[in-house]
């Protein structure tokens, strides 16, 4: 694939296991509406997205789970429970240009990469480095000039405001938030 191809691959989800014995795979999205996976017509599998291979897309439905939407996936070329087991934990990745167009105020965490974070009263506190992704929330990683790295989690009572067209993320930071 050439860099202008995989350049615009952002990761949808990560394959978890196998669903059945015919090839249908339990995708987890990464994306807080799983329905924006229902209508992709291709989709790529691989460790990066340099590596990553293009899949079509034959059949996807979502499935409530005790953590939120599952999506079940078939892809061609993959059609039993082992194809899916070679493949492993993937991330999936689509292109940019495939998904459905992002509403007013909604933005992909990676445009938030950079972003400028202060606290409520202006402080600035560094850039935001990182975003990972723990069980229960995201946890922002801040880059502090001349501190060690803050971890803060991504939830209403420490993240008051997060606008990505500026890139501006301002915190409420609780005592020991930035120790």
């Amino acid at each position: 694939m050439d860099s202008s191809s995989w350049e615009n691959l952002l990761i949808v989800g990560q394959i978890a296991k196998a669903h059945g014995l015919k090839g249908e795979c339990k995708v987890v999205p990464e994306s807080d509406d799983p329905n924006r996976l229902l209508n992709l017509k291709r989709l790529w599998i691989g460790l990066t997205p340099q590596t990553a291979r293009p899949f079509k897309v034959e059949s996807v439905r979502l499935q409530t789970t005790k953590r939120g939407k599952t999506a079940l996936m078939r892809f061609s070329g993959i059609n039993t429970v082992n194809d899916v087991q070679a493949l492993g934990k993937l991330p999936v990745f689509a292109q940019l240009e495939d998904l459905p167009p992002l509403q007013p105020g909604e933005f992909f965490l990676h445009d938030l990469v950079g972003a400028e974070v202060v606290t409520d009263d202006g402080a600035p506190v560094g850039r935001l480095k990182d975003i990972l992704d723990a069980p229960s929330y995201d946890m922002y990683v801040v880059e502090r000039p001349g501190k060690q790295d803050a971890m803060i989690p991504a939830v209403p009572e420490f993240v008051m405001t997060v606008d990505a067209s500026v890139g501006r993320i301002v915190i409420r930071p609780v005592d020991g938030l930035l120790d």
